[in-house]
């Protein structure tokens, strides 16, 4: 897939599935985003019959973080999760932060809606696993504790003020933030 390159403002549509469509989510997304054409995608659109077209009108797709089950339960039962990958063979980008970057990878293991953690199938666009939120003691040693018995996944993990890029599948960076 290619980089944005484009004299236009970019077309980036955030998706706050994980957090339940949080408000508060949305409008953190529209005040760092008013350079772009900015817009969302609640729950309740995923059913609308110009999804398709909305999702493939935008250079970025974000998916916010919040319960990696939560999202990946809702977008299969809308088959959203296959739209997004229709998207990403046609040139969108996608991104996201914690659930809405671990959604992407073969194989999720997050928490629950009882905070245990689980083992949950992803969209499969990137090969491996990923585990956000690595500097937390807990998650980490339950996410190596995981690992042990799902040897042969490519597995990453990132600190708070990390993030990774991919390019046609192929980890490209791993960024520091500060």
């Amino acid at each position: 897939m290619s980089q944005i390159k484009t004299t236009e403002r970019i077309k980036i549509c955030f998706i706050p599935t994980a957090s339940n469509d949080a408000q508060g989510y949305i409008d953190k997304f529209y005040s760092a985003f008013t350079h772009c054409d900015a817009t969302h995608i609640l729950q309740e659109d995923m059913n609308d019959i110009q999804i398709r077209e909305k999702i493939l009108a935008q250079d970025i797709i974000y998916v916010g973080g919040g319960n990696t089950k939560l999202l990946l339960d809702k977008w299969h039962a809308y088959q959203f999760g296959e739209l997004l990958k229709e998207a990403y063979k046609s040139g969108v980008i996608l991104a996201g932060m914690s659930a809405g970057a671990m959604c992407w990878f073969d194989k999720c293991f997050s928490e629950n809606q009882h905070n245990h953690y689980e083992e949950y199938n992803g969209l499969g666009i990137l090969s491996g696993t990923f585990c956000p939120h690595y500097d937390d003691p807990e998650r980490s040693m339950l996410f190596n504790s995981w690992l042990k018995n799902n040897a042969t996944l490519q597995a990453y993990t990132l600190n708070d003020a990390e993030t990774l890029h991919f390019n046609n599948e192929k980890l490209v960076a791993k960024i520091q933030c500060y």
